[in-house]
Formats: C-alpha cells, structure tokens, sequence
C-alpha cells in the first residue's frame, strides 16, 4: 500500500494474532484482550414477480479491549448495519438481473475509558442509482478533536508508480489531521499493517490504536 510522506520513514507494523476464529490482534506495543465478534446476520425480504424489489439487512456487532497504552486501558464497541434496495428482474426460467437503486452501509465505533473523553470512528459508504462509485470514508472525532478516515485506493508498484485498483473496496485508511497530516495508516491487505506517527500524543494514541484495530477487525 502506498503511504504519504510523513510516514515512509516510519516502520509499519505487521499484525498478527488471527488464527482460525481466534480472534486477537498485536502490532508493535499494541495487543488486545476481551474480543468478542458477533455472527453476521443477513434477512432479505422480497415482494414481486418477474420484477421483485428486494430489501436486505445486514447486521454484525464486535467488542475488544485494548491493552493499556501509555498507562489508559481503553475499550471498543463496534457495530456494522447494511442496507440494500434492489430492483430483480427474471429474465428467464433460471436467470435474473439486479440493479441496486441504494445501499447504505455504516460501520461505526465507541472507544472510551475511564477518565478520558469518548471518541467515535464512523465509517459510511452510500451507492446507489446516479452516484459515482466511492469507497467508504468517515471520521475519528471526539469533542474537541477531528481526524479524517480517507481510504487508500492506490498500490506501489515495483517501478515505484503508485497503480489504482478497479474497485470500491479500499486497500486500508489514512489518519488525517485538520491541517492536511497524516498521523497513522492501516493496511487491510493480507494480515495487515500498521504505521503510526511519532507525532501522536499520548491522549490520541489510544484511540487511534483502537480505531485501526477496529478496521482489521472488522475487514477480516
């Protein structure tokens, strides 16, 4: 995955701990204990024929703890809602076509600990008729402080040219400050990567940590 300038002189970090449905995830100093991923639910309900419209939910909830960073032991509550409204029309004894007129998808986190402001990681993507293919994007906010969730899209190919893949899913996410700097980024292909600027605070950290480990958690 391509990183930003800021942090090529920063080692990633290789996640591991994932065995099987064992789930646990480490890098660098940063490990978690108390991981709870719930079962995917997925309902659809259909009305119709040969032309049906077809709505579907989908449903997944997880939680972690964070084992303490710089002293503050926080914790992670996430939960995954998607919606899809699509238009099915059989074509055939045994073929159909679908075109999805909306999805809705949103994927969000509550980090908090004792003594320290909450903070939400919110992870959205909306499709649908009309709008241009995009992938997810959102926001680590607390009260007082802002980063942006930007998805990365580009892969570094061995000439050194980053390359853009043809799809809507993002190869991992990039931490940004209001003023445009990165301070952390995660790879979400194979086991996964992690980089994190010396520049984080202490008080930042730890939900910063937890947001990424939310994301691995939550891509695998």
């Amino acid at each position: 995955m391509q990183v930003p300038t800021e942090l090529t002189a920063t080692s990633p970090l290789p996640v591991t701990g994932k065995q099987g449905f064992t789930y646990s995830y480490q890098f660098g100093e940063f490990s978690t204990a108390a991981v709870h991923k719930g079962w995917r639910s997925t309902a659809t309900h259909s009305v119709g024929q040969p032309i049906s419209a077809d709505l579907t939910r989908v449903r997944q909830k997880s939680s972690f703890v964070l084992q303490p960073v710089g002293g503050t032991t926080w914790e992670a509550q996430s939960a995954y809602l998607l919606r899809d409204n699509d238009l099915g029309i059989q074509t055939g004894a045994n073929s159909r076509t679908d075109v999805t007129l909306r999805s809705d998808e949103v994927f969000r986190t509550y980090i908090f600990a004792p003594n320290q402001p909450g903070w939400q990681l919110v992870v959205e993507n909306h499709l649908g008729l009309g709008r241009e293919l995009q992938p997810p994007a959102g926001t680590l906010s607390s009260g007082d402080s802002v980063l942006t969730v930007r998805p990365v899209t580009h892969l570094m190919r061995r000439d050194g040219q980053p390359m853009q893949l043809p799809t809507g899913s993002p190869l991992g996410y990039e931490f940004v400050r209001a003023n445009g700097s990165v301070v952390a980024a995660v790879e979400l292909l194979g086991r996964g990567r992690v980089w994190l600027s010396p520049a984080l605070s202490p008080e930042t950290k730890g939900p910063v940590v937890a947001a990424v480990t939310a994301l691995l958690m939550h891509h695998r």
